[in-house]
Order: structure tokens, then C-alpha cells, then sequence
């Protein structure tokens, strides 16, 4: 049965303005609706797996989907349609509505494709959803999450995806940890490392350094071997610094396996008080700020990461996504006319008094809107990208097409991070402090509690009291507006 949507304009409005001041950690961008042409190798590739994914399917409630109107898709990014996903649904569901000219550029799209800035996209849900024109999926975000399924901003997923079909199995332990009352509201297709370290192979070498990919092959790329690298890299003097990019404190404390918030049964819970952070947070992050490993990014560049200088050399580490080599380091490899395999990323290193190698993943899955009509799109989609997602025939097809369009890809790297996605190196970690409202979570600022806990004492701000700020102190500060509102949600009082 659908699930019908009733939320006051006041309260709507309140929560765009709270989802709206969510800190951007990624660029904008405006890219056209296809980017890559039609690569014929991936459409032939698909064409054999269409029986295998129709009878998998077959004598279930998902059998027969029918995808009478496009997608409606919301978003500051535009869905590729020529990736593999997308171009199932066209062999199986075709091009809804194919060629009605009332949508323009789409009329020849799977999806209808609304952009918004980064920094709009929840106050344009939010209006959507009230006005009764809600978008049909959204990306999930795990800086939001579950706190947008509080206001019903998103809806429940079970009516309209079976999930005990074996397309799901690889995915089914991991989307318990993602369900919010009970109920799942994330499709989980793929798993991908949430940040990794980009380094320059050259940069290493001409500082006497061991490749890092080396020593995460010897088993020994830990929290000790990644300080000693920076202490014989670091020259603040020169303008020399060992590691940048957004999160980084975050992504060290899930090397612990241990989330500052995460979802039991259900139910959010802290872990502000767990021996293993504060271990991390008292040896790994203040050695960062103390010895000034980090890039002062506060002191020297308005607040914002400084990839170019890490382009230079003049950063070894720069804390990133695995699909910025063709979404930000373009301009970099024709720039510096990089060489092939110069270019290469390691994870975050291991905690060392840990019997298993602990990453923060990130969870690729599309949210169902509340309000949103076209459940049979929604589901039809995810279906797709779930049937793709662990094929490797077509990975490989996939792989030569990012090869063709792009720069810097290397079979080398392809198989390192397959190896890193899918061969059981990591024991995922997903923190939810983002998810109980970005009034209290966005960072570095001591007046937004969640954040402010581990971003403060990396960068050296002082406390609400004007205090030089440490783990424990901004902690005690901001525990109780926490643990009020983890209350409210898991009461259901929001």
C-alpha cells in the first residue's frame, strides 16, 4: 500500500532550512545529461545477461514492472545513461514515454532530470514533497540519513522491492545496519570505499618514502607507518604538508570498526565514550594538529581544501573519492602531463592494535521520495543496478570504457580497487552522526556539536568557552543536545 505523505508547509520549511546547511564536501558541478557516446562493446555485453536477470526475477512480485513514465530525478548531478545500469533498463523496460517531445531534452531519457545546486537539493525536496510534486528518487546520504526518513522526506521501500530475491543476497547483512523503525529505506546496490589517499607515486620516491600500496600489500600500512611517513615528509616552513581533504579525522576514527553513531536494532546510539576512539583521538588526530601534519587549510586557504598544491607535491595525501581521477584530476594529468600509474590511492590506514582492517564504506543506493508516484520506476531501476553491480564480464566492458574517455585509468589500478572493494580486505563501517540534523552536525564550529567533536581538535579551534579545545572537553560541552535529539528521533517525537 503507498504510503501518503502529510507534513505541515511550517515543519517542511523548518527542515530545509536545517538540511540546507549541510557542509559541501564536493564540487558542483553542471554536466551534461550523457557525457560518454554510446559504447557499442557494453551494449552488446548487456544484450546476453537480459534472460539471466529476467529469470531471476521470474515468479516474484518484481516479475512483471511495468515503467509507464519516466523517472523523476533530483539532483545536482545528471544520471550517466550510457553506464551499465541504465542501459539494462533500456533492454528491459525500455525509454518510458520514448520520444514525447513535452519533455525536451529527456524526451529520449530514462529519467527526467531536475538540477539544483549542492547546496539547495534538500530545500528543493522539501518544497517538491509539500507541493505534491515530489521527485521519484533521490540519492542516498548518509550525512542526512535517518533523519530525513524522521520529517518523510523519504519513504519506506518494502512494497515495492522483494528483497529476498537472490539479486539481494550480497547485500543483505549490510542493509540490517541501514534499517531505520525496521523498515528499509535503502536499496543497497554497491559498496564503495567512502574516502581513499590519493598520492603521487613520483612525490614518494623523491622523498625517500615507501610506496604506501607497498606496504598495505606487506600488511604494515598502519597508523605507525603512515606518521612516520608524514614526520619525514612534513616541512610547514616550505609550504610541505603530509595530508588534506574533508573528513579526515572521521575516516581515522572508523579505522577503529567503531562509529561515533550508528543504528542497533533499529535505533540510533553513541559511541562518544568507546576506549578505541579515544585512543584514536588522543594519538592519531592529535598528532596531526600537534606536529602540523594536517594542511592548515582554516589558516591558509579560507577553510577549503588545496588540491592543487597536493598536485604540485606540496601535499602527500589528499583525502578523496575513488571517481575524482575523471571528476577532478583531469585537468591535473593534462596540466602536468602526468605519466600512467603515477597516479595511485591507498585507504586509510589500519589501526594497528586491531585484529581486522576497518574502513568507512559508503552506501550507492537510490531513496524513494516521499509522495513519489512512479514506485515502478524506482523499483525497476534499483533492480538494474543491483544486477550490475557484482557482474565482473561487465565490469571489464565497463572498465575499457572509462579507459577510452578519460585519462589516468590503469588496468594496475582497476584491479587494486577491486581488490579493495571486493576481496574481503575491509570490514565495512558506517557512522550515522550526520543523520540526526545537520543543525547540530555540520562541522568545524564548536557551535555544531557532532562535527566540532572530532574536527575541533584537528584544526585547532578553540571551544564554546573560548578554551584551547580537546576530544574530551568539547565532548562533555555538546553530549547532551546529542543524546536529546538521538532520543527525539528514536522516540519518534521529531
Amino acid at each position: 500500500m503507498k504510503r501518503k505523505l502529510k507534513i505541515a508547509l511550517a515543519s517542511v520549511l523548518s527542515l530545509a532550512t536545517v538540511l540546507s546547511a549541510t557542509a559541501c564536501s564536493q564540487t558542483e558541478s553542471q554536466p551534461d545529461v550523457t557525457t560518454n557516446p554510446d559504447f557499442l562493446p557494453l551494449e552488446e555485453y548487456i544484450s546476453t545477461i537480459v534472460d539471466s536477470y529476467k529469470s531471476k526475477l521470474a515468479g516474484g512480485p518484481n516479475a512483471d514492472i511495468k515503467v509507464e513514465k519516466k523517472i523523476k530525478w533530483l539532483s545536482h548531478w545528471a544520471i550517466d545513461e550510457t553506464q551499465a545500469s541504465a542501459v539494462l533498463f533500456k533492454q528491459v523496460y525500455g525509454i518510458p514515454e520514448e520520444g514525447n517531445q513535452d519533455y525536451g531534452q529527456f524526451a529520449n531519457s530514462i529519467f527526467e532530470w531536475k538540477n539544483v545546486s549542492y547546496a539547495d537539493r534538500y530545500t528543493q525536496l522539501a518544497k517538491d514533497v509539500t507541493n505534491g510534486d515530489s521527485p521519484d528518487i533521490f540519492q542516498f546520504e548518509i550525512i542526512n540519513f535517518p533523519y530525513t526518513a524522521c520529517k518523510g522526506l523519504f519513504q519506506p521501500i518494502d512494497d515495492y522491492i522483494d528483497f529476498s530475491n537472490e539479486l539481494w543476497a550480497p547485500n543483505k547483512e549490510v542493509m540490517e545496519q541501514f534499517k531505520w523503525d525496521n523498515k528499509n529505506y535503502c536499496a543497497i546496490t554497491t559498496l564503495n570505499i567512502d574516502q581513499v589517499l590519493w598520492y603521487r607515486r613520483s612525490v614518494i620516491s623523491e622523498a625517500g618514502l615507501t610506496d604506501p600500496y607497498e606496504l598495505v600489500k606487506a600488511n604494515n600500512w598502519t597508523w605507525n607507518t603512515f606518521l612516520e611517513m608524514c614526520d619525514k615528509f612534513n616541512d610547514p616552513e616550505a609550504g610541505k604538508y603530509c595530508i588534506d581533504g574533508y573528513q579526515v579525522p572521521d575516516k581515522f576514527v572508523s579505522t577503529t570498526g567503531v562509529p561515533l553513531i550508528e543504528i542497533k536494532d533499529g535505533k540510533l546510539t553513541n559511541n562518544f565514550y568507546n576506549s578505541d576512539i579515544e585512543r584514536c583521538m588522543t594519538t592519531v588526530i592529535d598528532t596531526l594538529y600537534k606536529e602540523n601534519y594536517r594542511y592548515p587549510r582554516h589558516e591558509l586557504n579560507g577553510w577549503s581544501t588545496n588540491p592543487a598544491a597536493w598536485a604540485k607535491g606540496d601535499i602527500l595525501f589528499l583525502a578523496g573519492l575513488e571517481n575524482d581521477i575523471k571528476d577532478s584530476f583531469q585537468g591535473y594529468f593534462k596540466r602536468f602531463k602526468w605519466e600512467d600509474g603515477d597516479l595511485f590511492c591507498v585507504p586509510f590506514p589500519k589501526d594497528p592494535n586491531s585484529d581486522k582492517y576497518y574502513q568507512s564504506m559508503k552506501n550507492d543506493s537510490f531513496m524513494l521520495c516521499g509522495g513519489a508516484k512512479n514506485t515502478a520506476g524506482f523499483a525497476a531501476w534499483n533492480l538494474c543496478c543491483m544486477a550490475v553491480a557484482y557482474d565482473k564480464e561487465g565490469g571489464k566492458v565497463s572498465r575499457e570504457q572509462l579507459k577510452t574517455n578519460y585519462l589516468g585509468y590503469t588496468d594496475e589500478w582497476f584491479d587494486w580497487l577491486d581488490e579493495m572493494k571486493n576481496g574481503g580486505m575491509f570490514t565495512p563501517v558506517f557512522d550515522f552522526k550526520g543523520g540526526i540534523g545537520q543543525d547540530i552536525v555540520d562541522g568545524n564550529d564548536a557551535k555544531n556539536p557532532v562535527d566540532g567533536i572530532v574536527q575541533i581538535p584537528y584544526i585547532d579551534c578553540l571551544d564554546k568557552d573560548g578554551n584551547p579545545a580537546t576530544f574530551s572537553t568539547v565532548r562533555a560541552a555538546n553530549e547532551g543536545i546529542i543524546n536529546a535529539r538521538i532520543d527525539d528521533m528514536n522516540s519518534g517525537k521529531l
